[in-house]
């Protein structure tokens, strides 16, 4: 067996309770000798135990160490140890002072038998036990404590379930739920004590699994540690798991990553406590109230990016900030990293007023403002230019992030002119007004998709980069583009979709078996948005990420899991077809070799070939060629006009001579 710190602890209390035994045996005879002699010296009955005990001491200890092997001892992680761990301690010892008392008989021990010595060296083994056990549980705690201190210093809702899933036949009576716990930390350690405790909740822990192989074989509350992560699945189909409960609130979130994707291999269900940044000693105790289901944004794994607070500080401390689009999901994200640095004030423009008022109030109520920066809520759209043009007058922002945009793919390609006055004309007043302005950057929010475009969407985002990179060298503002990939959270993206038809019970529907996207988080895309935005030095496009791939398929039936449901049994998965404007597979440069250099932590620059349209058999005008339509004439261009001009700068429908239909209208190539 390998010398692990679990070895080494079971033998550094082997080692102390062989000494303890000895001890109490000759502080037993010290007792009872000088007690029972009068005028006998501690000399004289040091002499009587040197004489009488040792014969023996092999058989009376080695009986008193099997007895604490029985009643697993050796298994406790005293860390975590509650009275009945102790009492359990208690009994061990009572059993083996008896059983060596038995021993004795058999061997002739006589001076083992007196009943003074008896009883004294049971209670000396108590004592010195317990002094042992909580001697080690002081350096335990001091050491973990300053690892903790250390590791800080250097890092810097229920979903709905569907249908009830089916249990095993090997349920116990009452319906009570068996449990596997994962974690042996002090949050484990809570939710086992009010398992058992509670007989109402319906739980029953019935093992523990830690990838600590210091804990693996101990027991916590009397819970066996039974193995690793890599022995989930092995030990759920085993046991008969009902439920898996997460209990490990403070690992990072890549760690929790793995460690749910073992979990949905199961058919159990699945149930964690919140992840929070660090265990601190005024943390309230783990309930299982705190439990809730895994969401897919569990799955990805990504910790906090690390970032320049100093430098992004620097260039947002006391400015004025305008956010387009901000009370989306990634406008209000990004609204809620920029407040962390403290704007003058910041500015949110959005067309939605649900939106604003939400994202208001929860920012109010958040307590996230402080008194350095003024929230300001402006509803208007970006289209309206001479509405805009009141805006910057009236704030003169410093800083310009532009998120406003229309982004669902199967509406835009049915719906190509209101997706170009937005995504194109929209940030084409916006781009010119930051100039007129005279703000320091502008900050184009934009999609990996725009770096080949095939569709109405992607050839909008790109066209709209074009032109934010033109104006780079024709002002003053420094103006630069932000590309990352799908956001988890987003509101119509395939992962809402999926959660909607789960509480409906299904089926869900996917476009293609084969289908894969990358995804990010709005936090860590708000994160490094920020921090490429500090950085930028002008005329840059910027790629976030790179986003973490999903196969459809597969994180449908991994949704279907997490809600509690059996796929296939519970919900059912179906084949449908693409969507209008979606594509089987995204390049998405999410690939090392389609990126340029990394300027910082997961922010790379674009290294764009410029495939667009390759092999379509038509030139694409070059940006500085490329005459941008007027307000004016925007608004009277149709549909087709629209797709017609799109298709000129990007041939993306590939064929030759075949060119898209949009609401029954043909567009022919160029």
């Amino acid at each position: 067996m390998s010398l692990t710190k679990k070895n080494i602890r079971v033998a550094f209390f082997i080692i102390a309770d062989i000494i303890a035994f000895n001890a109490s045996y000759l502080l037993a005879y010290l007792v009872v000798e000088t007690a029972g002699a009068g005028k006998a010296t501690i000399a004289f009955a040091a002499a009587q135990y040197a004489d009488n005990f040792p014969a023996g001491s092999l058989i009376l200890i080695g009986v008193k160490l099997l007895s604490l092997f029985v009643f697993s001892v050796y298994r406790i992680l005293f860390e975590y140890a509650d009275f009945q761990d102790y009492k359990r301690v208690v009994l061990a010892l009572a059993a083996g002072t008896f059983a060596s008392v038995t021993a004795a008989v058999f061997a002739g021990i006589d001076p083992a038998l007196n009943p003074g010595v008896i009883l004294f060296s049971f209670i000396f083994d108590v004592l010195i036990v317990f002094a042992s056990r909580l001697s080690y549980l002081r350096v335990m705690t001091r050491s973990r404590a300053e690892a903790e201190r250390a590791a800080e210093k250097a890092a810097g809702g229920t979903a709905g379930t569907g249908r009830a899933v089916r249990r095993r036949t090997g349920r116990a009576k009452r319906n009570i739920k068996r449990v596997m716990i994962i974690g042996s930390s002090r949050a484990a350690a809570d939710l086992i004590e009010e398992m058992q405790q509670n007989e109402y909740a319906g739980l029953r822990p019935e093992l523990i699994v830690d990838d600590d192989k210091n804990h693996e074989g101990g027991a916590l509350l009397g819970i066996v540690i039974a193995g690793g992560r890599g022995d989930i699945r092995l030990l759920a189909r085993r046991r008969a798991i009902d439920e898996i409960i997460l209990a490990k609130p403070t690992v990072g979130r890549r760690h929790t990553a793995a460690i749910l994707k073992e979990c949905v291999k199961t058919r159990s269900g699945v149930k964690m406590l919140p992840l929070r940044q660090s265990r601190t000693k005024d943390a309230p105790p783990a309930s299982l109230a705190d439990l809730r289901r895994p969401d897919v944004s569990d799955l990805l794994g990504r910790d906090r990016p690390q970032v320049g607070h100093k430098e992004i500080g620097e260039q947002i401390r006391g400015k004025v900030v305008l956010v387009t689009g901000g009370a989306g999901v990634f406008g209000a994200e990004l609204c809620r990293q920029i407040i962390r640095y403290k704007p003058r004030r910041l500015i949110v423009l959005d067309i939605s007023e649900d939106d604003l008022a939400l994202l208001a109030s929860e920012t109010e109520a958040a307590g996230i403002l402080n008194g350095d920066t003024e929230f300001r809520t402006v509803i208007a759209s970006v289209r309206d230019r001479e509405t805009m043009r009141k805006v910057f007058f009236a704030f003169r922002p410093h800083l310009v992030f532009h998120a406003a945009e229309l982004k669902q793919i199967p509406l835009i390609q049915m719906n190509p002119r209101e997706a170009f006055l937005t995504n194109v004309i929209g940030l084409k007043h916006t781009a010119d007004l930051a100039d007129e302005f005279a703000a320091e950057k502008f900050v184009l929010i934009s999609t990996v998709k725009a770096a080949d475009p095939t569709g109405v969407a992607s050839a909008c985002k790109r066209l709209a980069e074009m032109y934010a990179l033109d104006k780079n060298s024709q002002s003053n503002t420094r103006y630069t583009a932000v590309r990352f990939s799908n956001l988890i959270e987003g509101r119509g993206n395939v992962v809402s979709i999926f959660k909607r038809q789960i509480e409906k019970g299904g089926p869900v529907t996917v476009m293609d078996k084969d289908i894969v996207r990358y995804f990010i988080s709005a936090e860590e895309a708000a994160i490094l948005t920020v921090q490429a935005g500090a950085g930028a030095e002008g005329g840059e496009t910027l790629v976030l990420g790179p986003g973490e791939p999903m196969g459809i398929w597969e994180l449908a039936e991994t949704m279907v899991k997490l809600s509690g449901a059996v796929p296939y049994e519970d919900i059912d998965i179906v084949v449908t077809q693409l969507r209008p404007g979606e594509r089987l597979f995204e390049r998405d440069e999410q690939e090392p070799e389609e990126l340029g250099a990394e300027v910082s932590d997961r922010i790379w620059l674009a290294a764009d070939k410029d495939r667009a349209g390759a092999g379509a058999g038509a030139k694409r005008p070059q940006r500085s060629e490329l005459r941008y339509p007027s307000a004016e004439e925007a608004d009277e261009m149709d549909d087709a006009a629209v797709v017609a001009f799109l298709h000129r700068v990007f041939p993306i429908y590939k064929k030759p001579g075949s060119g898209p239909t949009v609401r029954g209208v043909k567009i022919e190539n160029e």
